[in-house]
């Protein structure tokens, strides 16, 4: 069973240096020796980002940081193990929970699609609103449709929903104890619905291509550069 490992960093909190990127670089070893880890990478500063919503056919875009946001995605795994307290684990002993929390959700079917490895690869999260449904699967069928017409020019080659059962959770360092709450996490606005990876030639190209991606028109999209893929 696949789950998406999202580490978050909050405002002020503790920066990267080059002794935790050696950690987090070794514990992703370790889990790709084990067969464990499918998929990872750190996201370049908030900064850089954006988010796209598309509103009665005009698109607004917010670039990054963002204020309203108590929580920023640092970077992502995907991992493949037994169930969610497997996935649990890895994160509690996962480096990067001495500098901000983590969040873990379990992945629906993953599409993947061939890589060009041509352009800068981009993160897609799609946030969910309050109040959005899909109780017939439409959004998710003209989702699919999109991403699978972009696959094949060359410009998505990942994209998954994420499932609500089992529940997220997210861990955090309180005291020297983690803290574990099962989502949904009533203190965000929104939460992560799903995700895509996606490579354009630069940062307006893949604002462009979040702002006609179909849940643009339902809930925002968090547009975030990849610096590189960790090995697996």
């Amino acid at each position: 069973m696949e789950f998406l490992l999202l580490f978050n960093e909050r405002e002020g909190g503790p920066q990267p240096d080059e002794e935790g990127f050696a950690r987090m670089a070794k514990y992703s070893d370790e889990l790709r020796r084990r067969g464990v880890l499918r998929r990872g990478a750190p996201l370049a500063e908030a900064s850089e980002g954006a988010i796209v919503r598309v509103r009665d056919g005009e698109a607004f875009i917010t670039d990054g940081p963002f204020p309203e946001t108590k929580e920023l995605i640092a970077g992502f795994w995907i991992v493949d193990v037994a169930d969610r307290a497997a996935a649990l684990e890895i994160a509690r002993h996962c480096p990067h929970l001495g500098r901000g929390p983590i969040e873990i959700h379990a992945v629906g079917q993953r599409h993947s699609f061939p890589d060009s490895g041509r352009d800068t690869p981009y993160l897609f999260a799609f946030r969910v609103e309050p109040g959005l449904s899909d109780s017939d699967g439409s959004k998710l069928r003209e989702m699919l449709a999109f991403t699978r017409a972009r696959a094949a020019e060359g410009s998505v080659f990942e994209t998954a929903p994420l499932r609500s059962d089992p529940p997220a959770a997210h861990l955090a360092l309180a005291a020297g104890t983690t803290v574990v709450k099962d989502g949904p996490f009533v203190e965000t606005k929104d939460m992560i619905g799903g995700y895509s990876l996606v490579r354009a030639p630069g940062r307006a190209e893949a604002i462009d291509l979040a702002r006609r991606t179909p849940h643009a028109t339902w809930g925002p999209i968090e547009v975030r550069r990849i610096p590189f893929f960790d090995p697996v």
